[in-house]
């Protein structure tokens, strides 16, 4: 007879999700799920829930195809998106775990991506995601393949108060705002991230961007952040290029995504 707790965290996370959601989600690989759950706390199975309701609805229709998550994906997710409340961190799990459901079952890239997610900050996490969100609406028309080339076309500028807004910073973290950029930015770059990045007051942006007219952030897009904002998305099947597309690809509905005065640095657009 399973334990108490088990039993209890299975039914919690299984009421986030329609009839049979579990099963139809993980495949056989729901079967794990007895052993994990045993010392979780209702907290981390909140979470959870969230985390697998939303790659139920990622999945949309297609739920209903044969396909499961590998063990090892699932692991990661358990272990460290159990942890996790925000609302961004909560949705690239949900992706994660969306884009590594399949029918043959071995592909475990997830597992490789799960692992970077969880190496990182919320604030990396959030601001990873207002960066490429940004790139989509400014280039989703542009053409662009995200191959060496086109990426270099694709570095734009951000007003530090469009920043401000769209990371809901509350009055301690302004505080700390520069601790936090550089762990954000260096944090980025050292997991290959973003490329290339510039930030500090119009003076020293203007000698990368003459047309700036304000404080802010020079980014450029990386290979791997493109392939880590599809896989948020739930789109980890989808080549590069199609994290451009605004149109498939909606926002989030609780972060500000201004586009005023975020501009691209280059002249083609």
């Amino acid at each position: 007879m399973p334990e108490p707790i088990t039993t209890v965290g299975i039914g919690a996370i299984a009421a986030y999700l329609g009839k049979d959601g579990l099963q139809k989600l993980l495949g056989p690989t729901a079967d794990y799920l007895g052993g994990e759950l045993q010392e979780f706390t209702e907290k981390r199975i909140e979470n959870i829930g969230k985390i697998f309701s939303n790659a139920e609805k990622k999945l949309g229709e297609n739920i209903d195809t044969s396909g499961h998550v590998p063990p090892k994906i699932l692991k990661t997710i358990v272990n460290e998106g159990s942890y996790c409340e925000d609302e961004v961190v909560i949705d690239y799990f949900g992706g994660i775990l969306a884009s590594s459901r399949t029918e043959l079952g071995r592909d475990d890239r997830g597992a490789r991506i799960a692992k970077i997610l969880d190496g990182m900050s919320t604030y990396q996490i959030r601001s990873h995601y207002i960066i490429y969100s940004l790139i989509k609406k400014i280039f989703s028309e542009s053409g662009y393949q995200y191959n060496n080339e086109d990426r270099q076309k694709m570095q734009i500028f951000i007003p530090y108060d469009n920043y401000i807004e769209s990371m809901q910073y509350d009055e301690q973290e302004l505080q700390q705002f520069w601790a936090i950029l550089n762990h954000v930015f260096f944090g980025l770059t050292g997991d290959n991230l973003i490329e290339t990045f510039q930030y500090g007051p119009e003076d020293h942006i203007k000698k990368y961007f003459p047309k700036a007219d304000s404080d802010g952030i020079i980014v450029m897009p990386s290979a791997f952040g493109a392939e880590l904002y599809l896989w948020g998305y739930g789109q980890g099947d989808q080549t590069l290029s199609y994290a451009l597309e605004a149109t498939k690809l909606t926002d989030l509905p609780n972060i500000p995504l201004s586009l005023t005065n975020v501009t691209a640095t280059n002249n083609e657009t």
